[in-house]
């Protein structure tokens, strides 16, 4: 993180300095994972936005991921529960987003362009593992053991959308994206359960993300 810093201040100095040409986001996305409950694993984020040039509007941006792991239960013959495993993970991840944006007028509602959003990360990533061994005489005095593992993480993801505008009065905007993810929330997972089985969070996804603009100068 120390050697971030110089960049991170240089971007604030930008943000400043371009006060005008700035907007605040907030977005949501979903991944497709099969390992997860409903198939899925999520983020949510804000952060701001520079508009350098019409054509690069990098972004800073800080967001949460989070999903649960489907349940491992084992069973003996006749049915009953000897064990159940659930875990889960989540990442503190922090991210810079060079955008390249094309084709874009920003002149009257409902204009669009294409954006594209090579992201850098670095991400704090947590995977948590609670792990029953059922008492079948007494099953309220079943034994729960919890292990968590936590580790830090460089990695670079990419999407692709299209971003529209929503008022002739200000810079709002609406943008639908798809995204190939880089934050790798498995290999915690994978120590976690110590699991041979490697766990890959590097999936696409989709998200929505809202721009918070300034008013329009008048013509």
């Amino acid at each position: 993180m120390i050697k971030q810093a110089p960049y991170l201040l240089l971007f604030l100095f930008a943000v400043q300095v371009n006060a005008q040409h700035a907007r605040l986001y907030a977005n949501v996305s979903g991944y497709l994972q099969s390992d997860f409950e409903t198939r899925s694993f999520f983020e949510v984020g804000s952060g701001i936005e520079v508009k350098v040039h019409r054509f690069f509007k990098p972004e800073i941006g800080v967001s949460y991921f989070f999903g649960s792991l489907e349940d491992f239960t084992k069973v003996d013959g006749q049915g009953n529960v000897q064990s159940l495993r659930t875990s889960n993970a989540n990442a503190l991840n922090f991210n810079l987003t060079p955008k390249i944006s094309l084709f874009s007028r920003e002149v009257n509602s409902g204009d669009g362009f294409i954006q594209i959003l090579p992201r850098f990360n670095i991400s704090k990533i947590e995977a948590n593992r609670y792990y029953t061994v059922v008492n079948q005489s007494n099953p309220a005095n079943s034994v729960t053991t919890k292990e968590k593992v936590v580790e830090w993480q460089k990695s670079f993801g990419i999407g692709v959308g299209v971003d529209i505008v929503l008022s002739d009065k200000n810079y709002d905007s609406v943008s639908l994206n798809v995204y190939y993810n880089g934050v790798n929330l498995g290999k915690a997972v994978t120590d976690v359960n110590h699991s041979s089985a490697k766990l890959d969070t590097n999936t696409l996804g989709f998200g929505v993300s809202y721009y918070l603009g300034f008013e329009k100068k008048k013509n």
